[in-house]
C-alpha cells in the first residue's frame, strides 16, 4: 500500500530503486533539452544530466518544500552552478544565455523553464496514466480536456452517453492528479 509520503519525502526516507528510476526517467530527457538550450555539446549532455541527478540525490534531504515551484527552483539553481563550472572549465565556449537568469524566478528564462518542466511532467503523467484506461476511455478524456469538444459532440461522435463521457473525463482528470500529488510540487 502507497504511504502518504511524496516522492521527495520517500527519496529521503526510504528510496527505493523505483523511486530513482523515475527521478532518471521523469528529469533527464528535460534537463537535457535545457543544456541543449544552455550550448552544451552533445557528448557531455548525459554526463550533465547525471551530475545534477547526483546533487539532487545527494542533497535531497536539504530540499526545502516552502512554495508551489520550489522544486523547480532548487533543479534550476543545481543546474546553474554545474553549468558555471563547466562553461568556466571551457573558456572557449559560452553558455547560449545568462547563467544567473536560471537562479531569477522572475526572469524570461526561469519562467520559460518553469513552463517546460510543468508541461513535461503533465505529458510523462499523461503517458503513465493513459496505460490505465481504455481506448474509449483515454478518447473521450482527450477530445473533451485537451481537444475542447463539447460532451455531447464526443458522446455522439464515439457512440457513448453523456454520462459516460463525462464520467471519462472526471475519472482520468482524477488519477492525473493523484500522479501529480505523488511526483513533485
Amino acid at each position: 500500500m502507497e504511504t502518504s509520503l511524496t516522492w521527495l519525502d520517500r527519496l529521503v526516507e526510504s528510496p527505493s530503486d523505483a523511486d530513482w528510476q523515475r527521478l532518471m526517467d521523469v528529469y533527464s530527457p528535460l534537463l537535457s533539452g535545457w543544456l541543449v538550450r544552455a550550448g552544451v555539446a552533445e557528448a557531455d549532455r548525459d554526463d550533465l544530466v547525471q551530475e545534477v541527478l547526483l546533487v539532487v540525490v545527494r542533497r535531497v534531504e536539504e530540499f526545502e518544500h516552502a512554495h508551489p515551484g520550489a522544486f523547480r527552483g532548487w533543479l534550476r539553481s543545481i543546474l546553474a552552478n554545474l553549468l558555471k563550472k563547466y562553461f568556466r572549465e571551457r573558456a572557449a565556449r559560452p553558455c547560449e544565455f545568462q547563467l544567473d537568469d536560471l537562479t531569477d524566478p522572475h526572469s524570461g528564462l526561469s519562467q520559460r523553464l518553469d513552463r517546460e518542466h510543468d508541461e513535461h511532467l503533465a505529458r510523462r503523467m499523461m503517458q503513465v496514466v493513459e496505460q490505465d484506461f481504455t481506448a474509449e476511455t483515454w478518447s473521450a478524456f482527450r477530445r473533451q480536456a485537451l481537444e475542447g469538444h463539447r460532451p455531447k459532440d464526443v458522446a455522439r461522435e464515439l457512440g457513448l452517453s453523456l454520462n459516460a463521457v463525462i464520467k471519462a473525463k472526471s475519472r482520468v482528470l482524477k488519477r492525473l492528479r493523484q500522479e501529480l500529488e505523488r511526483l513533485i510540487d
